[in-house]
């Protein structure tokens, strides 16, 4: 699987680099549960998937590609593409003890006064 960056064919190939996340194989066709399409190139199917238990909203887990952040800076940019090429998923916690139990990192917004 190969996702390709919306701003690949417009940037310089240093830009690129760092908008493109690699290339995976990924298991499936069109005719599969974890269906990719009928072509070399994944070109269909989820990219993101939510397993919720509405009775432990803690249990839920989920799947994302290729990571948590748009910035192609951040460790999280690139960070759930392997996991999501494997159909592998991460937990995603709801309840405040077990987010501020994994919280890496805090940016707080303020407003601008005008």
């Amino acid at each position: 699987s190969l996702i390709k960056h919306p701003l690949s064919n417009a940037v310089n190939a240093e830009t690129r680099k760092r908008l493109e996340v690699g290339t995976l194989p990924r298991a499936g066709y069109a005719h599969t549960v974890g269906a990719t399409g009928d072509a070399l190139n994944q070109a269909h199917g989820a990219s993101f998937r939510l397993v919720v238990d509405a009775g432990d909203w803690d249990a839920t887990l989920a799947t994302n590609t290729p990571g948590q952040s748009g910035n192609p800076d951040s460790t999280n940019y690139r960070n759930l593409y392997e996991l999501w090429a494997k159909d592998k998923y991460f937990p995603l916690f709801f309840s405040k003890e077990k987010v501020e139990m994994v919280t890496r990192e805090r940016m707080v917004l303020m407003p601008v006064k005008k």
